[in-house]
């Protein structure tokens, strides 16, 4: 069983506010030190964006946020011909760096092996070994494995800059590659071995 509620008396006070109508809470310290930061990002944007819509047609809005992205998308397309090119470049002029020490090498291992069969000389065999070691070890796929290089084209080894202030040349990166290194320092000892004389040109 529910009772209604009491009447009030004369004595009494009773305040009924409309909560549709009620005020805004109030912070008395908003005068002096004012809203936080957040609140006044959230009151910018909202006003620029009033303003804005207020400025611009949607139309005139829906143009700008189309020439934005195609703007956007040709700046990306752009960057990415232009360093695609650049690394096109760098990557061939490298590559045909260490194509042409690697055919030297094998060039003149083979050389040797010729001469030394023609002659019917007994080191031949161990040229034949040095030869058949090197076309397995100066191969594409062995010169540029993931061991020597990163993903983005990167040596891994080390490289001591020939140019001025210690620049590194991709002479230098093709040099000092590990494998070059090895045959380059393999065949020297042949050579001196030998008494081969490099300088001496084909007719």
């Amino acid at each position: 069983m529910h009772l209604p509620p009491p009447e009030p008396r004369d004595s009494e006070l009773y305040t009924y506010m409309d909560p549709v109508h009620a005020p805004a809470y109030f912070e008395p310290f908003d005068d002096m030190i004012g809203p936080d930061l957040q609140q006044s990002t959230e009151l910018a944007v909202s006003h620029d964006q009033s303003e804005s819509s207020r400025i611009f047609s949607p139309d005139t809005r829906r143009l700008q946020t189309q020439h934005t992205t195609e703007g956007y998308r040709g700046g990306i397309t752009a960057g990415k011909a232009e360093s695609m090119q650049a690394g096109f470049d760098e990557g061939f002029d490298l590559g045909a760096e260490l194509g042409l020490k690697a055919g030297r090498l094998l060039g003149l291992l083979e050389g040797m092996a010729a001469a030394l069969r023609e002659n019917s000389i007994n080191s031949s065999a161990h040229v034949d070994k040095l030869l058949s070691d090197a076309s397995k070890e100066l191969r594409t796929e062995v010169i540029f494995a993931e061991e020597f290089w990163t993903s983005d084209g990167n040596w891994k080894y080390s490289v001591t800059g020939s140019g001025g202030d210690g620049e590194i040349l991709i002479e230098d990166v093709a040099k000092e590659h590990p494998i070059m290194l090895k045959w380059d320092g393999l065949i020297k000892r042949e050579v001196q071995k030998w008494k081969l004389n490099q300088a001496l040109t084909l007719l």
